[in-house]
Order: C-alpha cells, then sequence, then structure tokens
C-alpha cells in the first residue's frame, strides 16, 4: 500500500492543513517507520508547488517541513536506542527485510557522520539510519550534528527544487535536468579519479616502508632490490600495478 494520493491531496486542501499533513507524513517517515508507503519526497516537492502561488508561504513551509523531518529522526534514533536489534522483529522491521538492515547497519559501521549525513538524501536508508546509528550506540551529540546538516540541506533544498520548478517553462527544465546530469557524472568522475589516488599514494607508502625494513638493520641490503636474473621484469610490473615486490 503505498499513498501516491497525497500530492493530489494536498493541492485541494487550504494551507494550513497542506503544511499539517506535510509535517505528519516527514516525521512519520522515520519516527513511525512508514518510510516504505510514504512519499515524502513528492510530498515536499508537491509543498514548493504550491508555495509558488503563495498557497501556503514558502518561509513557513521551509521551517515547518524541516522542524517535522528533524524530529521525527530524534523519534528513531530513540527508538533504535531503547529497542536495539529488536527492531528487525517487529512486522514493518520483517518487512524492510534482511538486506536493506544490513546495508544500513554497513553504512553506519563503516561511514558514521557521513551516512548519517548523507543518508538523509537515500529512499530507505533515511528511514533506517536513525534507528541503527541509535541501535548501534552512536553518540547522539555526533548524530544530532551530522542530522541536523542532512536535513537543513535535504528538506529545504527538496522544497525549494518544487518551488524552482513551479515557475520554470518547459524549455527550462529540459535545460536544468540536462545541467544536473552533466554535474552529476562530472562529480562521478572526480569521486573515483580520487580514490585512484588515495589508492595509490597508499601503495607508494605502503611500498616505500617495506622497502626501508629490507634494508635496515638485520635485513637485507638495498642492492637486494635491484632486479636480478628472471627478476626485472616482475619489479618493474610491481611498480605499475601498485603491488610491492
Amino acid at each position: 500500500m503505498t499513498f501516491d494520493f497525497l500530492p493530489d491531496l494536498l493541492s485541494r486542501l487550504p494551507p494550513g492543513p497542506v503544511l499539517l499533513v506535510a509535517a505528519a507524513v516527514l516525521a512519520g517517515e522515520v519516527g513511525l517507520l512508514a518510510g516504505l508507503v510514504l512519499p515524502a519526497a513528492t510530498t515536499m516537492l508537491t509543498v514548493g508547488l504550491l508555495a509558488r502561488t503563495g498557497q501556503p508561504h514558502l518561509g513557513v513551509a521551509l521551517v515547518v517541513t524541516t522542524l517535522a523531518a528533524f524530529v521525527g529522526d530524534q523519534l528513531g534514533y530513540l527508538e533504535g536506542r531503547l529497542l536495539g536489534p529488536r527492531l528487525r522483529t517487529g512486522w514493518i522491521g520483517r518487512r524492510i527485510g534482511i538486506e536493506r538492515w544490513g546495508r544500513a547497519e554497513s553504512l553506519v559501521a563503516t561511514r558514521s557522520g557521513m551516512a548519517i549525513l548523507f543518508g538523509r538524501w537515500t529512499a530507505f536508508v533515511r528511514t533506517l539510519v536513525p534507528r541503527v546509528a541509535g541501535a548501534v550506540g552512536v553518540p547522539y551529540g555526533r548524530f544530532v550534528v551530522f542530522n541536523a546538516i542532512g536535513v537543513l540541506t535535504w528538506v529545504p533544498g527538496t522544497v525549494l527544487v518544487g518551488y524552482t520548478v513551479g515557475g520554470l517553462p518547459t524549455g527550462a527544465l529540459t535545460g536544468a535536468g540536462a545541467l544536473l546530469a552533466v554535474a552529476a557524472a562530472a562529480l562521478l568522475m572526480a569521486r573515483r579519479a580520487r580514490r585512484a589516488r588515495v589508492r595509490r599514494a597508499t601503495s607508494a607508502r605502503s611500498c616505500a616502508g617495506s622497502a626501508h625494513r629490507r634494508g635496515g638493520p638485520g635485513g637485507r641490503s638495498d642492492s637486494s632490490l635491484r632486479p636480478g636474473p628472471g627478476r626485472g621484469v616482475r619489479s618493474r610490473r610491481g611498480a605499475f600495478d601498485g603491488t610491492c615486490r
């Protein structure tokens, strides 16, 4: 069951009820573990589109939706602290599935603060990460800082996208979509290049340390690093593939 009718419902409501429904959706997505069925992102886009007409007021909409999402995340963290592993055994927890729980736990274990921050931008992950953070004992102060940054970027950003789209002609929307696609591709390529540089630097430091140990007291002399018969090609290969020989 999903609530795909919400955008149409919101468009028919007066400004006050619009904000109440949007706040309930954003708080309930995480606070009630309802992210499986509540279209939070679509709701925020709709609020932004409606704010384009002045009903509701954009500033009020931004404050209400941001606070609602932040409160929902705190409820999720508290539930994780209180229930721990029992989160998975409830009716909704079982519906989420072991794979999604495991992915969220892996993100929090390896990325911690960054998982809390960027998890806000991914469906289902933002529903689970606050609970997992509470269950595994991430300090509340650390959780609040990274969660607040995530909420303050994702919620107003999504509402403002809806607000902006409501005032753009079709041609401008097409151009904006193309620019976003190019920007996303550039960021992905830059991230991969950075990871490759880090791997090469780490490998170089590791090889330098290995050579120093072999040439130190009790080890082999530096002359042992010179390629002898049958070793030249292997040494050169190691220099290019990032391994130490």
